[in-house]
């Protein structure tokens, strides 16, 4: 890996390049007066008068509204503690009481009692004997429970009993997702530590939940990075506090270039209202449909290394031992590599819960087979028991056995494993669509891949062995460097 690139690696990415600033421009013809919906969109900037912004994205205009409305409390977050730091005070106290206020400031007191509950529920009846079973239950009963209320009884019903708007049912759907995640962590690390009295008290869990910089749009960390909050706190660091907050302003302002980066690719690139047009993605060019799917997944990129970045700048200015930030999609020619290094927090969880649990690395291969498998249903049934969730689950969790295999009968960097290797590529990135859009246009993709004939597919898969190769390019980079 560490050899010199070879030429054909450079010119498949100076193709790669080229494709890509094409299809760009097709997406940028596309986006324009023409489109259904595009009066609706937000005005935009007034640097750009003629253009209007693709604000289609209700996961990112929720958090611009979030980060907004209540900036405030990170400035209060951050003076909290360094008053713990400095003076020493009972962190998870005091992270569990900070948690309780802005749930009851932000929402009510009828949410409060809803995380609260989830909490208790976790941390109390959980049998010396039947201790993993007993949690996993509990795991299975809330996630039931969430999906119960997604599927069938949220809009216009369950905002109503808990007296909150549809924007705030949705925040406390992602809050109560990601506590199933922590109370897991927290129970099963509970029963593994040699010394359990340590901070896994109730008090500990509920700090751990609502601990601000991560509570809405994480990234959920498991207990045993959490927990090192405490042993930095302990060690009262105060000479490195302005080497802290320095790097907590830098890490800030990349957040903040992010975010400029993605607002103002919306007033150019309409990725969010073009996808709502089916009727247009089922005739549209190629060029601009790939295109269109590139800049899905670059958008969605983008909006996370803004999300995560900020809980990770936070989290690690507090002492916590965070994982680094999501890797960039557009170099990834492996999809195990994406669901490693892209949410590196959720990837933890299911590897050190869920798939090690149930194999080893001498087991045998039917054996890891279903070990993936079970690890892949829990994504489906976490993430919400919805068609498109399960159509990009299902073709994920194929596409790398297949990957895997290739990986096993051809040699790393060889060009047999990029030809070969690129058929599987394909379905992976196309499963991708139905996530980031809809089951219709994932199918739309779907169709138009492998129905429109050879020549075309062909175009794809010349396109798309440019990206692979390109991603070999960057890991010989990365590996010399």
């Amino acid at each position: 890996m560490a050899k010199k690139p070879s030429l054909e690696l450079i010119a498949c990415c100076i193709l790669y390049v080229t494709c890509l600033l094409y299809s760009f421009y097709k997406n940028y013809e596309l986006s324009n007066e023409n489109l259904p919906n595009y009066h609706t969109l937000d005005d935009g900037w007034f640097i750009f008068r003629q253009r209007r912004r693709d604000d289609f994205d209700w996961e990112w205009e929720h958090y611009i509204q979030f980060v907004r409305r209540h900036g405030i409390f990170f400035v209060l977050h951050i003076c909290l503690m360094e008053l713990c730091r400095r003076y020493g005070r009972q962190l998870s106290t005091v992270l569990a009481i900070y948690g309780v206020i802005f749930i009851f400031f932000m929402y009510n007191v009828l949410v409060l009692a809803v995380l609260l509950f989830q909490c208790v529920s976790f941390y109390y009846g959980n049998s010396g004997k039947n201790y993993r079973r007993t949690v996993w239950l509990k795991a299975v009963f809330w996630i039931a429970f969430i999906n119960y209320f997604k599927v069938w009884f949220f809009y216009d019903k369950l905002n109503v009993y808990l007296n909150i708007d549809n924007d705030q049912l949705l925040q406390l759907s992602l809050i109560v997702s990601w506590n199933v995640i922590k109370c897991i962590s927290f129970c099963l690390d509970k029963q593994r530590d040699p010394r359990p009295t340590e901070h896994y008290g109730l008090l500990d869990l509920l700090g751990y939940l609502l601990y601000f910089p991560l509570l809405l749009m994480g990234p959920a960390i498991v207990y045993s990075r959490f927990k090192t909050i405490h042993i930095s706190t302990e060690c009262n660091q105060r000479s490195n506090t302005l080497n802290r907050f320095t790097i907590l302003a830098s890490r800030l302002a990349m957040a903040l270039f992010w975010t400029m980066v993605m607002l103002v690719g919306q007033h150019f690139l309409y990725v969010n209202l073009i996808q709502q047009d089916h009727v247009l993605l089922q005739n549209v060019n190629l060029w601009a449909l790939y295109g269109l799917g590139f800049l899905m997944g670059q958008f969605f990129y983008i909006k996370y290394i803004v999300f995560y970045g900020v809980g990770i700048a936070f989290g690690s200015f507090d002492g916590i031992d965070m994982p680094a930030k999501p890797i960039c999609i557009a170099r990834v020619n492996q999809y195990s590599d994406m669901w490693k290094y892209f949410d590196r927090s959720l990837y933890e969880f299911l590897f050190k819960y869920i798939y090690t649990q149930l194999c080893t690395k001498t087991s045998p291969m039917p054996q890891k087979i279903l070990a993936s498998l079970a690890t892949f249903a829990f994504i489906y049934v976490w993430h919400g028991v919805f068609l498109f969730i399960l159509i990009w689950s299902f073709i994920n969790w194929l596409c790398i056995l297949l990957e895997r295999l290739v990986n096993h009968y051809t040699p790393a960097g060889s060009r047999w494993r990029a030809i070969i290797g690129t058929h599987v590529f394909i379905p992976s990135v196309v499963s991708n669509f139905f996530f980031f859009a809809s089951e219709q246009v994932g199918f739309i993709y779907l169709r138009r891949t492998y129905t429109e004939g050879i020549s075309n597919y062909l175009g794809l898969y010349a396109a798309s062995y440019c990206f692979y190769q390109t991603g070999q390019l960057v890991k010989i980079l990365q590996t010399k460097r």
